[in-house]
């Protein structure tokens, strides 16, 4: 069953060296059913605006595939000082439902881990970037590839096959079978069925 509207989303950041310019964020923001890539965004700090900012972005690309959501999707992110700051607070009122990991279990941002160990071991460590903008440059490639190229493992269609890449399920809505691991996923998946009914 795919949950039209109703998107978990989670945001995390990627620090990456830029010789003659330092260490620089990437600020990514992931669909958690499809695995889309919304939003990867370079920015010289990690601060709630930043956040803020790639938040934009991905809801901004959201919107562009689906039309204005109907339902605020759940944002789960890590307690760090840009996702408790109030500003932050403020950006996501009403517009997010916010959903903090518990302290010291960073297992609960699991998904995010591995793509950001995807990140950097297909994209991070393979460059030297010779500026900011080319840095830029190459994580919009990065996530072109990463979307609509690079199938994802966990992604097999309900009626079997072959892995889909991340747009196939969030652009184009095919359904695919929770990994028979993932029993609390589908437990996860039945109770915010019925919160979106009820809502």
């Amino acid at each position: 069953m795919r949950l039209q509207n109703a998107k978990v989303i989670k945001v995390k950041r990627q620090y990456i060296h830029i010789p003659g310019h330092g260490w620089w964020y990437a600020v990514t923001v992931i669909d958690y059913y499809s695995r889309y890539l919304l939003a990867c965004r370079l920015t010289t700090s990690y601060s709630a605006i930043e956040v803020s900012h790639a938040l934009a972005e991905a809801r901004q690309e959201a919107e562009r595939l689906h039309g204005p959501l109907s339902k605020p999707p759940f944002l789960v992110t890590d307690n760090g000082p840009s996702f408790v700051a109030r500003r932050f607070g403020e950006f996501i009122k009403g517009s997010y439902q916010h959903v903090r990991i518990r302290y010291r279990t960073p297992q609960q941002l699991g998904l995010l881990e591995r793509f950001h160990q995807t990140l950097k071991a297909e994209e991070v460590y393979w460059r030297i970037y010779t500026d900011p903008q080319h840095a830029r440059g190459c994580l919009a490639d990065f996530r072109d590839r990463y979307n609509g190229f690079r199938p994802h493992w966990s992604l097999r269609p309900e009626e079997g096959g072959d892995p889909l890449v991340p747009e196939e399920v969030y652009a184009k809505g095919r359904v695919v079978q929770l990994p028979r691991w993932q029993g609390w996923a589908k437990a996860a998946k039945e109770k915010l069925a019925e919160m979106m009914g009820a809502a």
